[in-house]
């Protein structure tokens, strides 16, 4: 069975936080060790030039001058400090006057006066030397480095076991404060898996949670939000479309076994002729129900630009050929020079043909349409000559799948909700107004960016 190789957030803190804490440990054992050496040495070469100073000036004073070093270091080990420790004394002349049992055969009588490091007999020592002065002999008192080392070593080893005793429990300290630290982002874990997938309601803990864990709460919200906006539009949409798809295709099924029961040619065709308007009509309320579906995802429609003459001037030819519309039924106008608009060809041109489309259907009978592209400011205008709208339904024409009462014809009442999408995806607006010229509508579409004519 495969191991999970997934890494543990909780590890990693453990294992960062540790790792920190043993590495500040560990230096600051070892400053403490140095520091413990130094202080240790300057304690014993205190103690070495005491020594040497006493003996000197108990020699000085002793009336047997060879008793004076037995009477120093009797008086040194009373207080306890002369355990290691070894003596010379050299008369002003350099010879060896008197020596301790411990102190070494060889003569030191050639170091300089103060401290000095030296080797006799194979050893290494520590050794003070106080110079002869006013009848008092040279003195040289000196220690063991071995048993400084060993004195040294011994201190810092009793420093050390509470150290390493500690290391388990700050260990067990450790992990404790991460996994009771990771305690808030469980709980979001919790939340999130307690999630109503057909709700998606908000997570209601970013205010309370760490301000740590508080921006993930806040991101999972907003994804919640974008997905309860997706599965409203895919409901909307199936919602739409079968209502929408119902009747025509009723339509067609009534046509269709018309055709296959009818008692001559004549009435065959008629019916043949409805099933191929109703299927027009379901293509058009198809694509048009894809079109808003694809639009309602985005918040803008960038891209590169484009003659914006030529896409009104397709969708005028597309509106021409699919409803065989005879010539002078649809009037261009544009302005001599190109215009040039950064926008997505296909979505504005879609836009147009639903405008161009809906005039035609509902004002076309009262005289062309107009279509018009101007460049200063931009905006594309398309004018009919029907009956119009009260001001009261030119915003409620805009929702989806409203058609004012007594509409001729079967629309679905999209057209104008797609082009408005459009149009605010580049930056627009549509508006409906009164046909100055007499009675009629006008569609007004502005869009905000700035033109390029070349």
């Amino acid at each position: 069975m495969q191991r999970n190789r997934t890494p543990s957030l909780r590890r990693r803190l453990f294992w960062v936080i540790g790792g920190t804490l043993a590495l500040v440990w560990a230096v600051a054992a070892a400053w403490i060790f140095v520091s413990l050496r130094a202080e240790v040495n300057d304690v014993l070469d205190a103690k070495l030039a005491e020594s040497a100073h006493l003996v000197q000036n108990l020699w000085h004073g002793s009336a047997p001058r060879d008793s004076g070093l037995e009477e120093a270091l009797e008086a040194r080990e009373r207080e306890g400090l002369t355990e290691g420790l070894a003596c010379q004394v050299w008369s002003l002349d350099g010879q060896l006057l008197s020596r301790s049992d411990g102190a070494p055969e060889n003569p030191l009588s050639r170091i300089p006066q103060g401290f000095s490091d030296v080797t006799a007999q194979g050893e290494e020592w520590r050794v003070f030397a106080a110079e002869a002065g006013q009848g008092a002999p040279r003195v040289l008192v000196g220690e063991r480095q071995a048993l400084r080392h060993g004195l040294a070593n011994r201190i810092a080893a009793g420093l050390a076991v509470p150290f390493l005793l500690a290391l388990p429990a700050l260990a067990l300290a450790i992990g404790f404060a991460v996994r009771r630290g990771l305690v808030p982002l469980r709980a979001a874990t919790d939340r999130v898996e307690r999630l109503d997938t057909d709700r998606l309601e908000p997570l209601e803990g970013g205010s309370a949670a760490p301000r740590e864990v508080a921006p993930l709460l806040a991101a999972i919200d907003r994804l919640l939000g974008r997905l309860r906006e997706t599965l409203g539009r895919e409901r909307r949409f199936l919602a739409d479309a079968a209502h929408q798809l119902r009747t025509p295709l009723a339509a067609l099924r009534t046509q269709a076994q018309v055709a296959r029961g009818a008692p001559d040619g004549e009435t065959r065709e008629r019916a043949l002729d409805q099933v191929v308007r109703g299927t027009d009509r379901a293509d058009r309320l198809v694509r048009q129900l894809l079109t808003l579906a694809r639009f309602d995802e985005e918040e803008e429609r960038p891209g590169q630009p484009l003659d914006l003459d030529g896409v009104v001037e397709d969708a005028v030819a597309a509106v021409r050929r699919d409803q065989g519309l005879p010539a002078g039924t649809i009037e261009l106008h544009r302005p001599a020079a190109p215009v040039r608009f950064p926008g997505d060809a296909g979505a504005l041109e879609e836009m147009v043909r639903n405008l161009v489309e809906n005039a035609v259907q509902y004002g076309g009978q009262g005289g062309p349409v107009t279509v018009r592209l101007e460049a200063e400011p931009l905006r594309i205008t398309v004018t009919d000559r029907g009956p119009g709208l009260p001001e009261e339904e030119r915003e409620r024409v805009l929702e989806r799948f409203y058609r004012p009462a007594g509409s001729p014809g079967s629309g679905s009442g999209l057209g104008l909700s797609v082009a408005a999408r459009v149009a605010a995806l580049h930056g627009g607006r549509l508006r409906l107004e009164a046909n100055p010229e007499g009675s009629g509508l006008v569609a007004v579409v502005e869009l905000a960016a700035p033109t390029e004519a070349g």
